[in-house]
């Protein structure tokens, strides 16, 4: 299946969510599973997880934030952010609950990105900026 295509026919942020709740499967299944055949199984959810994001998320980025260049530096800008906000939770890993903490906030995080992208969606278009 294409992303790019499904990109023509459904809303970024449908797919952007859909992306998501992926995620969120993945996470919370890797917190749980204990057979390595599980694990393998579920890198499908994590492959539409990463496609919904990296496939997407630049676009819909564009699409929310009109204007050269901005959509783009946000973008990248907020990787690195996220790259730096990842160190305090793969630190869980050290603590009582050890890698499925990790899972279970990186789920969380995810939830709450959902909601976000949901959010930013539903605006209505006279009030997102103008280029």
């Amino acid at each position: 299946m294409s992303l790019g295509r499904l990109s023509t026919r459904f809303p970024l942020t449908g797919l952007m969510v859909v992306g998501c709740v992926a995620g969120v499967a993945y996470y919370a299944g890797m917190a749980l599973v204990t057979e390595p055949i599980a694990l393998i199984a579920l890198q499908a959810l994590n492959a539409i997880f990463f496609a919904s994001v990296a496939g997407v998320g630049l676009t819909l980025f564009q699409e929310l934030i009109p204007g050269p260049g901005m959509a783009t530096g946000l973008n990248t800008n907020t990787r690195r952010i996220g790259t730096i906000v990842a160190g305090p939770i793969i630190g869980l890993a050290a603590g009582p609950w050890g890698y499925h903490g990790v899972y279970i906030a990186c789920a969380a995080l995810t939830v709450v990105a959902a909601v976000a992208i949901g959010l930013a969606g539903r605006r209505p278009a006279a009030s997102r900026p103008a280029a």
